[in-house]
């Protein structure tokens, strides 16, 4: 079994110092876990790990201290307030809520879209989450070098794919599938396929994670601000 520091993509990554990673699959595979443990790999050591809309008060009471939460700012020019160059390594789960393909004119889509057209000067690295590509603003795969991470498709859902990601997905779906079968110990949300690079990784899941880490939304909407974070905003 290929071990992460043994793989193409940690080649490709060796000195990498931007790049957006996107996490897809059904939901409740392991992208969020999956996308967590990537961005803990000492290979990103030197980095703190922002969740985009995230609960702050969740954060703060379930994370290791390498982690925080960001509100998307109202104000693209308010972007440098929140994420900082070379030191930070973003996450965006459940992008839909954000860049999704049918709010393309959004104010919010439209920032994220130019943000990714400087995210090498800023030194960056971003992830996304989604459970389908054709959900996702189709620029969001334009600007930066993109690396595709899979986690199991519902065969319904894989039929509505979009052409670029179909065939990546189905080759996914099967090695995701084969593994979990040939690997009956190891938890089935530890692989992950790659298929920039086309070979499966495993990243054993950290000790502090829970479920509830995998639903962070669980009785919120996303990027939703308690009473309290609106008064004091």
């Amino acid at each position: 079994m290929l071990e992460f520091e043994d793989s193409k993509l940690y080649q490709l990554l060796r000195y990498a110092k931007h790049g957006i990673f996107v996490w897809i699959g059904t939901g409740q595979h392991g992208k969020t876990v999956g996308v967590n443990v990537f961005a803990n790999h000492p290979l990103f050591a030197d980095r703190q790990i922002v969740l985009i809309n995230y609960p702050p008060e969740f954060v703060d009471d379930n994370y290791p201290s390498n982690y925080r939460a960001e509100y998307w700012p109202d104000s693209i020019d308010d972007i440098v307030d929140i994420l900082h160059p070379s030191r930070d390594f973003v996450i965006i789960d459940d992008a839909a809520w954000l860049v999704g393909s049918r709010d393309s004119g959004t104010r919010e889509n439209k920032d994220i879209q130019k943000l990714m057209t400087i995210a090498s000067h800023h030194e960056l690295f971003v992830a996304v989450t989604i459970q389908n590509t054709s959900m996702m603003d189709i620029s969001m795969f334009q600007s930066q070098d993109v690396y595709m991470m899979h986690k199991h498709m519902d065969p319904i859902a894989l039929e509505f794919e979009r052409p670029m990601t179909k065939t990546r997905q189905i080759v996914a779906n099967v090695m995701l599938q084969d593994y979990r079968y040939k690997y009956p110990k190891i938890h089935p949300k530890a692989f992950t396929y790659c298929s920039t690079t086309w070979e499966m990784l495993q990243m054993p899941m950290p000790d502090w994670w829970t479920s509830k880490h995998s639903k962070p939304y669980y009785g919120r909407i996303p990027g939703r601000r308690s009473s309290a974070q609106e008064c004091d905003a």
